[in-house]
Order: C-alpha cells, then structure tokens, then sequence
C-alpha cells in the first residue's frame, strides 16, 4: 500500500500530539520536545508552511488518509546561493504503530524523486541518533553510505549525543 505526502494541516493537529508524546518515537527525534504539545504541533504547521519557499520541504505521511509519520528536506545554500544548494538535509519519524511495514521506505522513495529528478540536487544526507539502527538500515537500504560518528554533535534537553551521518551521492 502506499503512503501518500501531503502539506500538514490543523487536521493533523490530534495525530501529531498522539504520535509524538510516545517517548520511543520522540527520544530519537532531535528537535522533538516530550511532551509534545498542542502549541508544538501548531508551530510545527506554522513552520511548514514558511517551508514553501523552494528551500524547505515538509510532509505529513498519510496513508489512506491517516496520518502516520512526517518526512521533509532542507536545501542547503540559503545563506550563500550557488555555493551549497545542489545537497539537502532529510529528516523524518514515524509512529510506533506502523514501524516495519514499508511505509518509510515508500516515503524515502518519494522524496528521493523530488530531491534527485525534480530538483536536481546530487547529494542528500541524515543525521541519526546513535543507536537507532532501524533508521541507519532504511537510510543504507536505500543506496546511503555512512560518512561518519559525529561525537557530541547534538544536544537535546540536558544530553549531549553522538550522531553518525549518512549519504547518499548521485
């Protein structure tokens, strides 16, 4: 079956506070607070739709009109254009209940056609948790090599983690 990326709305407000308050979900999400709130998830829509300025891109993952996850890219070279903007930086979650089944790597596909074929960049990269291995698998299942561990590289609430980083060059 697949996923379908939509702009987020207030409609995904209850889905969103429901899906990101489980801490199995949120602990590997970088700039995710737990708990999620309902002012979150309103300026998480807020700052998705600024995204439409052809350097963001941010995505609810619904499938049969539900939503289950989020995926989105950020175009380098918004400071220096023509310097950095063929590469973007992807993130993206999924809810526990839906872990497993291929609805990521639908997703993945997807953006990876927008990223390569529409905009025409040549490199993608993610940041991942130390330790997520189900996120590290579907990056490498999908033609990503990993660079590097970027020790003491993110912060989140009082921790300090490594991040290992992950690319993907055409």
């Amino acid at each position: 079956m697949k996923v379908e990326l939509v702009k987020y709305s207030e409609k995904h407000i209850p889905s969103l506070l429901e899906l990101l308050n489980n801490e199995n979900v949120s602990d590997w999400l970088m700039n995710v607070p737990h708990p999620y709130t309902e002012k979150d998830a309103k300026e998480w829509i807020e700052i998705t739709r600024e995204m439409e300025d052809g350097k963001d891109y941010g995505y609810a993952i619904e499938l049969d009109g539900v939503h289950i996850g989020g995926i989105g890219m950020n175009v380098k070279g918004r400071a220096l254009p023509g310097l950095d903007d063929h590469k973007a930086e992807i993130g993206y979650w999924l809810g526990e209940p839906y872990w497993g089944k291929g609805y990521m790597s639908d997703a993945m596909k997807q953006l990876m056609k927008l990223a390569f074929e529409d905009l025409g960049l040549v490199r993608l990269y993610a940041h991942t948790h130390e330790g997520n291995t189900a996120s590290e698998k579907l990056l490498l299942r999908h033609g990503f090599e990993h660079e590097g561990l970027l020790k003491k590289s993110f912060k989140k609430g009082d921790r300090v983690f490594n991040a290992n980083l992950f690319a993907k060059v055409i």
